[in-house]
């Protein structure tokens, strides 16, 4: 039976995971910010598999906390078989609009929380000859308006995880980035966007991005089980892909960045989001 630890499990892709992992007989060890107080979350998961699942409070800006888990693990297992970095959160809005202290919360949450709980368990991820799957996203290789720091946030992700994967690879450790598209997992409603961002100079950016954002959801809304499955798929593998794009959105955009030559990309580009983020409505 094999040792899963999921950080951000609470919702979203986080929680389908721990679903996906239970159902296929793996013992998994959900994470979250103040889980211990929100006993609803996993009830009918806990209902179910309460033999294979433990929940525990876990705030990644927050090293005590990392370092209470890397104890009780040890003291309770002899490794992780994997870990899923999963969680983060978006700050969206023109730079302009960002107060310095959610700038650096984005960083600290979406970077050097994967980092910090990557280096605590590496130990106990070493002895197992882990996988390690850090959640990137479309925006971790590819920039887009209004979503700055969170694209810095991602694309650092990406830098890391690339440089772990050579580093770790002599002690048996595997490291694979997951870059979703858009999937309906609820993100969009809790973003945090900059202060006064409708009324500042890039309010008919904001107001046309959210009316995109909408339109996509409801139009074109991808399943985010079909990640969940795909990361557990993943982990079954003798040796896993240095990255995995997921959705249609996702594929698409992966292409046009990797293959176009990057001056014509960013005419393309340009080009585009000047008439979806730029266009005065009537």
């Amino acid at each position: 039976m094999r040792i899963v630890v999921i950080t951000g499990a609470t919702s979203g892709f986080g929680k389908l995971m721990v679903q996906s992992f239970l159902q296929e007989g793996d013992f998994v060890i959900a994470t979250g910010r103040n889980l211990s107080n929100r006993q609803s979350i996993f009830s009918a998961e806990r209902a179910l598999f309460a033999n294979r699942l433990l929940e525990l409070d876990l705030d990644v800006t927050d090293h005590s906390q990392i370092q209470t888990i890397f104890n009780l693990l040890e003291n309770q297992f002899s490794g992780i078989d994997i870990l899923i970095n999963n969680a983060g959160h978006g700050l969206f809005g023109p730079l302009e609009n960002l107060k310095s202290e959610d700038i650096r919360h984005q960083m600290e949450v979406n970077f050097f929380g994967t980092v910090e709980v990557t280096k605590t368990l590496l130990p106990l991820l070493r002895a197992k000859k882990a996988k390690v799957f850090n959640f990137s996203s479309v925006f971790g290789f590819m920039g887009f308006p209004l979503t700055s720091l969170y694209c810095a946030s991602k694309f650092a992700v990406e830098g890391f995880s690339e440089s772990l994967r050579i580093e770790l690879a002599p002690y048996g450790v595997q490291v694979c980035l997951i870059q979703p598209g858009g999937f309906e997992t609820g993100f969009g409603q809790n973003l945090i966007w900059g202060a006064d961002a409708e009324t500042s100079l890039y309010g008919t950016q904001i107001k046309n991005y959210r009316s995109l954002h909408e339109m996509v959801s409801r139009k074109k809304a991808q399943d985010p089980m079909v990640v969940a499955r795909g990361v557990l798929r993943l982990s079954q593998m003798k040796r896993i892909p240095m990255r995995k794009v997921f959705g249609r959105d996702g594929a698409f955009s992966y292409l046009i960045k990797t293959f176009l030559p990057e001056k014509i990309y960013f005419l393309i580009m340009e080009f585009i989001l000047s008439k979806v983020f730029l266009a005065k409505k009537t």
